[in-house]
């Protein structure tokens, strides 16, 4: 009754007090009856307005089960340890716990091959540190833990990269199974800085690409801070800025915001390089102590080449930095130059060191992600392949990650 009442008023019907009711009267009176109705409509859910946290932690929880269900498996048929998720913790996981429980080596160690663990960036094991000093976990349970939730913070952060081209949730499912259940998501639940990385840098790519300067910078200090390959977002970062056709009004109040998250990029790289010049006398440490694991700079193609003339595992990882480099290329014909950058960039940095760990280089790369949604979304009969050959490999790398044969690294 209230809302006819207030009604009453002949303004509100837009004829005059006492005339009848004709279309014109009667169309403003439905209107008006109308209007109520629309303020009653019940408040868009939690789902309605964050659509991507609810399918990231969907998926988060279903790759969870499936590394469980698969590292049972392997215990099951194989004899492998596996009895909870700190056992999961193997391979590089026990340098970076190095790194956590006892700081950076002073020097490198004859007991462990004249190996140190400088090459492993300082972000992962201090976030590893804080559940396991705040929570008194056991350090390879904490490693394990923060890799895990960051891949959480992964897949999220992905769907918001993504987001332009997700219009569904279906479609939202889809993108973020690309990280939840990449055909190395071994590393995402295994003590690994990678989920941590590939969060980081996806966030980093949202927030440049919805021009918030200052946020992309900080946060692609974070990147560079996990991985040494994090620094080339600079480069990205300043593509980005000369697609911007104001670029030159260098005067301008958002340029100096420009400005400093460039400087900003690659400030994790600058610090860690000059805590290890302190600490150790040289501020590359961290790319010549890979000599203790073979490595040494050299012609990445060369190196793709020996991969592709070799047999097994080195000519499938081969194949995968070629199909990488062929994505990157495919990335600026879409019309992202800042992602085929990286990408290109990326691969061909970690192909001058060995083939050793391309393939975690490649799937644990926002950009090559995008640009396989982007081909699936274009071909979309190619997911059932696609899907064979994760669920397939994934699996595999799984089981094979208690066998002690190295090529799972």
């Amino acid at each position: 009754m209230q809302q006819v009442v207030g009604f009453a008023d002949e303004s509100a019907f837009d004829c005059p007090r006492g005339a009848p009711l004709g279309p014109k009267c009667t169309q403003a009176f439905d209107l008006k009856l109308k209007e109520p109705a629309a303020e009653m409509q019940c408040a868009p859910s939690f789902f309605d307005r964050h659509p991507e946290i609810v399918v990231a932690v969907v998926l988060w929880l279903a790759s969870n089960a499936f590394v469980a269900v698969f590292a049972k498996l392997a215990r099951w048929e194989t004899g492998a340890r596996y009895y909870g998720m700190s056992d999961l913790c193997r391979w590089d996981c026990s340098w970076y716990s190095s790194v956590a429980g006892a700081g950076y080596d002073n020097f490198p160690q004859r007991e462990t091959g004249d190996k140190a663990n400088w090459p492993f960036h300082p972000l992962f094991p201090a976030a590893a540190y804080s559940l396991h000093h705040g929570l008194k976990l056991p350090l390879s349970t904490s490693l394990v833990a923060t890799s895990k939730l960051a891949l959480l913070l992964a897949i999220y952060g992905f769907l918001l990269l993504v987001s332009g081209l997700t219009e569904t949730t279906v479609d939202r499912f889809r993108a973020g199974s690309l990280v939840a259940l990449n055909p190395y998501l071994i590393y995402g639940h295994a003590g690994y800085a990678e989920p941590l990385y590939f969060a980081l840098l996806a966030l980093a790519f949202y927030l440049v690409e919805q021009k918030k300067w200052v946020a992309a910078g900080a946060t692609a200090a974070l990147v560079s801070a996990t991985r040494m390959v994090g620094f080339l977002f600079s480069i990205s970062y300043a593509v980005v800025w000369l697609k911007d056709v104001k670029w030159r009004s260098v005067l301008r109040s958002d340029n100096l915001n420009k400005v400093i998250g460039l400087f900003l990029c690659p400030l994790g790289t600058a610090v860690f390089m000059l805590y290890m010049y302190r600490h150790t006398g040289d501020a590359l440490a961290q790319v010549h102590s890979q000599a203790g694991w073979g490595k040494s700079p050299g012609n990445p193609f060369i190196v793709l080449w020996d991969c592709l003339s070799g047999h097994y595992w080195p000519r499938v990882w081969g194949v995968m930095a070629v199909v990488a480099l062929a994505a990157a290329v495919w990335l600026f014909k879409l019309r992202k130059p800042e992602l085929g950058t990286y990408l290109l960039l990326a691969i061909l940095m970690s192909l001058s060191g060995g083939f050793w760990a391309t393939a975690r280089y490649v799937w644990w790369q926002p950009p090559f992600l995008y640009a396989v949604y982007c081909g699936l979304k274009r071909y979309p009969a190619l997911w059932v392949v696609y899907v064979g050959f994760a669920a397939g490999m994934a699996s595999f790398m799984i089981i094979g990650w208690f066998s002690g044969h190295n090529f799972v690294v």
